[in-house]
């Protein structure tokens, strides 16, 4: 298992440590694994059974008035003067052999019950906003932003050591070909293979340092991003 650890680093996420919440059973190795990661880095869990889980970050896009307007379009996302998000695309490969859960079960919205499936995260994530006059039936190719960031995932994500949406950071996963969602390839859980995850998340004006935490089962792993890396 890669498992970078530095005082510096374990010190510096001790307080965020201590409101990890497990998503799965599934990972072994380090107890905990709090080394840092930056763009295009990747991580590998290696689970009891030798079978491994990577991921890395390959693409941050800040989304804002009068800046990337088109992908906010794209995915309904309601933006003024005042708000600023950001999208990640982060590549996964799971060959644990298993699904790994990718909602924290632990927080819910009116509409999770405790047994997220997939059919409740595209019926939800695929409405158009309610202010929007399309025909009925209506799905869209890209999920519903708005509705993306309320999602209790177990990515989490800060702002300068803040919280970020009380914590929450919406985030979606997919198969097929990276960056083009259809919502036919959408998962509540992340699948066996090679997938997706695509995250949406606001950021705050003075943002200086984004560090988006993946937690499971008792362990994290921190990427930070800044910035000057946002497209």
């Amino acid at each position: 298992m890669s498992c970078k650890i530095s005082r510096r680093n374990f010190m510096r996420c001790a307080g965020i440590g201590a409101l990890a919440l497990a998503s799965t059973g599934l990972l072994g190795g380090c107890t905990k694994f709090d080394a840092e990661y930056g763009m295009n880095e990747v991580v590998t869990f290696t689970d009891k059974k030798g079978g491994s889980f990577s991921m890395a970050i390959t693409q941050a896009v800040e989304i804002a008035a009068g800046r990337h307007e088109d992908m906010a379009e794209n995915y309904r996302l309601n933006i003024d003067e005042t708000q600023r998000y950001v999208y990640l695309h982060i590549e996964v490969n799971n060959n644990t052999g298993e699904e790994i859960e990718l909602y924290n079960k632990r927080y819910g919205i009116d509409w999770f019950d405790p047994k997220y499936t997939d059919e409740k995260i595209r019926d939800h994530f695929y409405e158009p906003n309610k202010e929007e006059k399309l025909p009925d039936d209506y799905r869209t190719t890209y999920p519903n932003a708005n509705k993306v960031v309320e999602a209790p995932a177990v990515i989490w994500a800060y702002n300068n050591g803040m919280y970020l949406n009380d914590g929450k950071f919406g985030a979606v996963c997919y198969t097929g070909t990276a960056g083009q969602p259809r919502e036919a390839n959408t998962y509540a859980e992340i699948p066996t293979g090679a997938s997706y995850i695509d995250c949406i998340g606001q950021i705050s004006e003075n943002l200086q340092t984004l560090r988006i935490v993946y937690r499971a089962a008792g362990k994290e792993v921190n990427f930070v991003l800044y910035p000057s890396q946002f497209e």
